[in-house]
């Protein structure tokens, strides 16, 4: 069993009512499959072939209100990383974990969710 990985990064702003007001965040996900390796090339997935999906939802996040996303209208932590799940779950059969960080290296908070997860 193996696993490979793709990070990605996004700003965007969000609010929570009555735990916040509208503000901002550096967002980092990584995004992890896993499986068997290709008896070729070691790979699990090709991170060429995962580009263009994982691309896709960055844009779709980046420099964004998150609450105004259909799916996200309460965008905690944890529903972002569901809604990202949703979003890449279909292009990517081997998806096993999503992580998703706010803050800076050192300082940040976050949430993981993993395989299997209930639509």
């Amino acid at each position: 069993m193996m696993e490979v990985f793709r990070e990605f990064t996004f700003e965007a702003a969000h609010a929570i009512p009555p735990y916040s007001n509208v503000h901002g965040h550096s967002f980092s996900v990584e995004v992890v499959m896993r499986g068997d390796p290709d008896p070729v090339y070691g790979w699990v997935e090709s991170l060429t072939d995962i580009n263009p999906s994982v691309s896709h939802v960055q844009q779709l996040l980046d420099h964004k209100f998150l609450n105004e996303i259909d799916g996200l209208q309460v965008p905690s932590l944890e529903n972002v990383a569901r809604w990202i799940w949703r979003q890449l779950v279909t292009d990517l059969p081997c998806l096993h974990r999503i992580v998703v960080r706010r803050g800076h290296s050192g300082q940040s908070e976050g949430c993981t969710l993993e395989a299997p997860v209930e639509a």
